[in-house]
């Protein structure tokens, strides 16, 4: 009997593409953001998920600083978030981060009103203590004895003065050298929205020459900042959280784990990427408009969260019942580290990190616009919501680390199915099958790794057939793939 017809198969494991992807669990955010992102998603006609995503971060937006969360004892996690979405042109991207950040607009542009005459008043007050010190030191450089006792106090009082500076939420387009500025000046917070996701070109060297990415990386776990550079004002961060929403096409994500600085140091792993499955093709202009009720609901949250300011962070724990789906969820992903997500370890292994930080944004968020100065408790049905939401971001995260390259074993596995398919043969020698690729694989060895994919997923079977030398490698094709 033929070897063709001893085996069995089972039909192959489908490769991941967005429409595949699971839908943002809307109902898991807080209602006052769930609802709002749903109105924004159907009058803009885009996927559920590129509000709903947004929404999450704009959470992350209000609230970081202000409140840590603790898993156990000695691990607390920061509430800032790096978001990614990632759709191609004509999806609408502006649209929806326009209508989801527009609280936030609202806020700082309130903010800097309030605070024009403080900023006037202050700056004044900063000149005169100036031109006081400058007028006392030439009368005291002319006298035989100095007045330590004044000029100690002009001194002490320059030292001690802050500037009030402009209420600045949000940057776009923006260096890492003006990132980090912008984080000194706003008491170690800033916030990135971009519809465009140029940012990585900056962080690359565009301007620069070389990649600059300490600032994100540090800003993200709230490691502390030091600068001190030529011509500079020294500048110190003692715990930097920033928030970044960024919407990018794939075409610019695609570069990222092409950069060696990039992938080695753990960049792309900060993010929680988002592919949202395109409407393009089903749009309805007819769409419904805003209710203003669900808008101003969303709106009052934002502004009360932004208003919000603890005098120091305030700490959130878990329930035994949330720790307990916690702990679950981590002893579940640990071991798939080595196995099933060896290919995106780097992201899933601050996976777990990532669903306390959305545990604790999701508490606070169903508590606004107010919440008690007493213990903050993460309940069960919160946890459980955030590992919902966790398990959406693994999943998008797959296939963006396909998209970006990063998984490159599956990414070739699908050009040799192609390539096999095309053949329409339902067996071919593996020489054959390099014959064929020689301009994307320089050796049959650099085809072992995709072929291997090809053989796991259940696409293929590689056979040692005797030829009285050295056995040749046969690749029998599933006669299922394409059923």
């Amino acid at each position: 009997m033929s070897t063709e017809l001893q085996m069995t198969w089972e039909r192959p494991l489908p490769f991941k593409k967005s429409a595949d992807l699971p839908c943002f669990p809307v109902d898991e955010l807080p209602a006052l953001v769930g609802d709002y992102a749903m109105a924004v998603a159907e009058t803009t006609q885009t996927s559920q998920d590129m509000a709903a995503a947004a929404g999450l971060a704009i959470l992350a937006l209000c609230i970081q600083g202000k409140f840590r969360i603790e898993g156990k004892p000695n691990w607390q996690e920061p509430l800032n978030l790096y978001t990614l979405v990632v759709a191609p042109p004509a999806e609408r991207k502006s649209a929806v981060m326009a209508l989801m950040s527009e609280p936030v607009k609202e806020f700082e542009n309130a903010e800097n009103e309030r605070l024009a005459p403080l900023i006037e008043r202050n700056q004044m007050e900063k000149q005169i203590l100036q031109k006081r010190k400058k007028s006392l030191t030439s009368k005291l450089a002319q006298l035989p004895s100095n007045d330590d006792f004044t000029l100690q106090m002009l001194s002490e009082q320059l030292s001690k003065f802050r500037d009030i500076k402009p209420c600045q939420l949000f940057c776009d387009d923006i260096t890492p050298e003006k990132l980090t500025g912008i984080l000194s000046d706003n008491n170690g917070r800033a916030v990135l929205l971009s519809a465009e996701g140029g940012i990585f070109d900056m962080l690359a060297g565009r301007y620069s020459g070389s990649a600059n990415i300490d600032v994100f990386l540090k800003a993200h776990a709230g490691d502390s900042i030091r600068v001190d550079r030529q011509g500079r004002e020294s500048e110190y961060i003692a715990n930097p959280a920033m928030t970044t929403l960024l919407f990018a096409q794939p075409n610019v994500i695609g570069s990222l784990m092409s950069n060696g600085t990039f992938q080695g140091r753990g960049l792309c792993a900060r993010f929680l990427y988002s592919i949202p499955t395109s409407a393009v093709g089903q749009r309805k202009f007819g769409s419904r408009a805003i209710d203003e009720a669900v808008a101003a609901r969303y709106r009052r949250m934002v502004h009360a969260l932004l208003d919000y300011r603890p005098d120091e962070p305030r700490i959130i724990t878990l329930s035994i019942e949330a720790y307990s789906a916690l702990k679950v969820f981590a002893e579940k992903i640990e071991p798939m580290l080595v196995n099933e997500l060896a290919d995106i370890a780097d992201f899933a292994g601050k996976l777990v990190g990532a669903v306390l930080r959305i545990a604790g944004l999701l508490y606070i968020g169903e508590q606004a616009p107010l919440y008690s100065d007493g213990e903050l408790i993460v309940p069960e049905y919160t946890m459980l919501g955030a590992i919902d939401i966790g398990e959406y971001f693994l999943e998008h995260a797959k296939a963006a680390y396909q998209l970006m390259g990063a998984d490159e074993g599956h990414r070739h596995a699908e050009y040799l199915l192609k390539r096999i398919g095309n053949t329409g043969k339902n067996k071919l020698s593996k020489r054959d099958l390099f014959d064929m690729c020689k301009g994307k694989f320089k050796t049959v060895e650099a085809m072992e790794q995709p072929l291997k994919v090809l053989s796991e997923m259940g696409y293929i079977r590689e056979v040692d057939k005797s030829t009285g030398g050295r056995p040749t490698k046969i690749l029998y094709v599933n006669p299922l793939m394409s059923g």
